[in-house]
């Protein structure tokens, strides 16, 4: 397997058991760390920066480490999507963004939703370990943990006798607190209603007879296809027998970048996703394809 996850052509759930992962790996030392102490355990490292994944990847193909594997999305929708159930046994997050306002914390990446995806993939007896120098968001993280009644939390101050980073070293020489934060994983949580979205065979075309393509009418435009469900459309490009639209939805959350092509066929013209964008084929993506259609022709 490549180590950059392709997660809209790869067999879902990923295959894999007793996986190391970890979220937001920023310039990926720690992952490396973890592939060579590990040699012989898959090692995944989940991060939504196109920068940073390009640098990790570079280097692991760089030092042919071939335990690792990098997926570029969400944590959530990369556990919702990608991972069995039980099939992860240590989860890693270091120093996540605490998001301090009160009105950002529904972007904490250790909020309850999440916490409850986390141990459904962790095994029996996983954990979460979390390092952080911000204690309210270690409270807030228990807190969430306590509402899913599955792990038990403990925590403690790093010292300089742990395995210390060079950043770590500096900043506890200079007395600052790092917090190590444990979920261990005592039994199933359970079960609750997820946030997911509904795939589908194929996205099947729109052909439209007896009028020309307006893309202006929809570059630039935000469609609300239902609650929580947006398609947003850019730019587009255009030459004689083909328009590419660029577009993007969110359904709850889980964001896809593609292009919508308008193709002259005959007479008519075919609204379709392009053959060269990746995507998930959902049902709100087939109703991108139909809402395009319908809007983006002359009356």
């Amino acid at each position: 397997m490549h180590p950059l996850i392709n997660h809209y052509t790869v067999e879902r759930p990923l295959p894999l058991e007793d996986l190391l992962v970890e979220i937001g790996f920023g310039r990926g030392e720690f992952t490396v760390k973890l592939a060579r102490e590990n040699p012989d355990r898959k090692v995944l490292g989940v991060e939504t920066s196109g920068i940073s994944v390009e640098k990790l990847l570079k280097r692991v193909l760089r030092e042919g480490l071939r335990n690792v594997l990098i997926a570029h999305m969400d944590a959530y929708w990369c556990f919702n999507l990608l991972l069995r159930e039980g099939s992860v046994e240590r989860i890693y997050m270091n120093y996540p963004d605490p998001w301090f306002k009160k009105r950002h914390t529904k972007r904490r990446i250790t909020r309850e939703e999440n916490l409850y995806v986390f141990a459904r993939r962790l095994r029996q007896g996983g954990e979460i370990l979390i390092r952080t120098d911000h204690h309210p968001f270690v409270e807030y993280t228990i807190e969430q943990a306590k509402g899913l009644g599955c792990f038990e939390a403990s925590v403690r101050t790093v010292t300089v006798e742990d395995p210390l980073t060079k950043y770590e070293r500096r900043w506890v020489s200079m007395g600052r607190e790092i917090y190590e934060l444990r979920l261990s994983k005592l039994r199933e949580p359970e079960p609750r209603p997820v946030r997911t979205v509904k795939e589908v065979v194929g996205v099947f075309p729109v052909k439209v007879e007896g009028r020309e393509p307006a893309p202006d009418r929809i570059a630039g435009r935000e469609f609300k296809l239902g609650e929580g469900i947006y398609l947003k459309t850019f730019g587009f490009h255009r030459t004689e027998d083909t328009i590419l639209v660029e577009a993007l939805l969110s359904e709850m959350g889980f964001v896809q970048k593609f292009y919508i092509e308008f193709r002259r066929k005959g007479s008519a013209w075919v609204v379709d996703v392009s053959r060269f964008s990746q995507v998930i084929r959902t049902e709100n993506l087939q109703r991108s394809v139909e809402v395009l259609a319908q809007e983006g022709f002359t009356p």
